[in-house]
């Protein structure tokens, strides 16, 4: 993925590393290096990293060794796990554009800090007790080249994935990786897998050339490879492979929000347990766990509540309307190249093609828009005013949620971008348009009344 400038991102790891290192005790500290950002700056970053921890207060870091690579998010998280280090660092803008460049830190089981873990860090690099590496003592790099293939394999080793099946139905497939991090890894596990891979956009450069979040609007280019190639699907991830979005057989670039309906209606087909979604995730998840005699539990929207619900709740399967899938047999965190195994996997047992597994999905529409924050987000004065508008039920665990007898609007500040997320859905465009609509205007008017 590309990253923001070297210098500012050098700073941040610098003073980052000292709170890992407190928070978690470190041993070791693995790092993803994105593509855009130069090896010799990313290198500085997690050697300095390294090296913080060491000089801070507590005697925190005893071994001076990180590995690091450019591989995607889950490949890192999975790695973190395999090597037992004791955290990792993934310098990544995710789906967002690459200003929102930033750090995520990960604990040693390879999965995302919890909020109170993160303000625990928080507390610690604000507290400035610290000193900063120089140069000359900064820890050591090596690389741990075998994670990719490591991550390949692990796909191909689950019970779920018949391998034989899937390459004998012998798939076409385009596959657009944004030119991030997935353009190895995603190429060569759909190779192994016996699918004719038409790759475009993957090289791996960090060029983001269209907006990196993978939905329909953003997909144009890869819809019309799939109908002039006569492709039996599209797939796209986002810059660091743990979203999946897709394009069908007729070169249409469906929802988004498919991707997850997909795998849970596989997964729930094999091996009946809970099911884990977020506040914004598209209720044909909760239809399609329906079918199966099984119910769905919702958490605020973050990819660590959905993951946190899981591990509890012994989750067989859950994720993320955006296209995360999350799988636990695999790894508790979102992973495209699982996705996309899981729906080549849905595709060949059922002898159908994605357009029409799709077809047999109740209908629904979902309308997804920001909008920039103007004024206090209240969801008190929000919530006194959808009332107003006779809900079935409001929920404020994450933002204000309204339920109406025919769809649902969702309004909560986005966790990493100051704008309010807006999302609607129906079982129709013009039903949804309006929930859309009615959310907006009560988000607008609850400004106006404070």
């Amino acid at each position: 993925e590309a990253g923001a400038k070297a210098e500012t991102a050098t700073q941040q790891a610098k003073e980052a590393g000292i709170g890992v290192a407190a928070v978690t005790e470190a041993e070791a500290i693995r790092a993803e290096r994105i593509a855009k950002l130069a090896q010799k700056a990313v290198e500085q970053v997690v050697k300095s990293a390294i090296d913080a921890g060491n000089r801070a207060d507590r005697n925190a870091v005893s071994a001076k060794e990180a590995q690091t690579a450019t591989v995607k998010t889950p490949t890192v998280e999975m790695a973190t796990e395999k090597l037992g280090a004791a955290g990792g660092i993934i310098i990544t803008a995710s789906h967002n554009p690459v200003e929102w460049n930033a750090l995520k830190f990960l604990d040693h089981r390879g999965i995302f800090l919890t909020g109170e873990v993160s303000e625990e860090l928080y507390k610690v690099f604000r507290s400035g007790r610290f000193s900063l590496a120089d140069g000359k003592s900064a820890g050591q790099l090596k690389e741990y080249a075998p994670a990719a293939d490591d991550h390949i394999n692990s796909i191909l080793a689950l019970d779920i994935v018949d391998a034989a099946l899937i390459r004998k139905r012998g798939f076409k497939v385009v596959l657009d990786c944004i030119n991030g991090a997935g353009s190895v890894i995603a190429p060569s596990l759909l190779e192994t897998l016996g699918v004719d891979v038409i790759g475009i956009n993957c090289k791996s450069d960090g060029d983001f050339f269209r907006n990196p979040e993978p939905s329909p609007a953003t997909l144009q280019e890869l819809a019309d490879k799939v109908k002039a190639e006569g492709a039996d699907l599209g797939f796209a991830c986002d810059p660091d492979a743990d979203r999946l979005a897709l394009v069908d057989n007729e070169g249409n670039a469906i929802s988004e929000e498919y991707t997850l309906a997909l795998a849970v209606d596989l997964v729930l087909s094999r091996k009946k347990g809970p099911v884990v979604i977020n506040m914004s995730t598209s209720s044909v998840v909760e239809k399609v766990a329906q079918k199966h005699s099984i119910g769905v539990s919702r958490t605020p929207v973050g990819e660590i509540n959905v993951v946190d619900r899981m591990l509890k709740d012994g989750a067989v399967i859950g994720g993320e309307g955006n296209g995360g899938v999350i799988y636990p047999e695999l790894h508790p965190g979102r992973d495209a190249p699982l996705g996309m195994a899981l729906i080549l996997q849905m595709l060949a047992q059922n002898g159908v093609s994605l357009a029409e597994q799709v077809a047999a999905y109740p209908p629904f529409y979902i309308t997804k828009e920001k909008v920039g924050l103007d004024g206090k987000f209240s969801p008190q004065v929000i919530s006194r005013l959808i009332r107003e508008k006779d809900p079935d039920t409001i929920d404020v665990q994450d933002g204000v949620k309204a339920y109406f007898d025919d769809g649902w609007f969702h309004l909560r500040i986005s966790n990493t971008e100051g704008v309010v997320r807006v999302i609607a859905e129906a079982s129709t465009k013009e039903k949804s348009l309006f929930h859309q609509k009615t959310a907006r205007e009560i988000l607008r008017s609850s400004w106006d009344k404070q």
